[in-house]
């Protein structure tokens, strides 16, 4: 009985290991565009963002290399959405801060949009 039991908890850890292996997601991305409520939003900033296993890192530049924006947030999967904890950010108020994100890779452009559609960034896998 605890072989079987065992062998379960392994076959759950790697079913577990192969699933966030199979989202594809991990990989080092380019930014490229960002929409809130419809209306274009850091037009002109560049960034890098960083996906490895269930942790998420965003960094942002202005045009003008004064203002510097950065997040760490870890990731969990809920059905087809993911929650996105801020661990680091450039605001300290900001961490602990939830938000609910559909995250869509198609071939290297990768779409990170709020459920409502408010908010919506592109990213390009490099």
């Amino acid at each position: 009985m605890k072989k079987l039991f065992g062998m379960a908890a392994v076959a759950v850890l790697l079913v577990s290991a192969m699933a966030i292996a199979a989202s594809g997601l991990d990989g080092t991305y380019k930014f490229s565009s960002r929409t809130k409520e419809g209306k274009a939003d850091m037009a002109g900033w560049q960034g890098t963002m960083t996906i490895k296993g269930d942790e998420m890192a965003r960094t942002y530049k202005s045009s003008d290399g004064k203002t510097e924006k950065f997040y760490t947030t870890t990731m969990k999967q809920e059905g087809n959405v993911y929650v996105l904890t801020t661990t680091k950010a450039y605001k300290p108020e900001y961490v602990g801060n939830k938000f609910r994100n559909k995250l869509n890779l198609n071939g290297n452009t990768l779409m990170m949009e709020a459920e409502d559609g408010k908010f919506k960034e592109v990213w390009l896998k490099q």
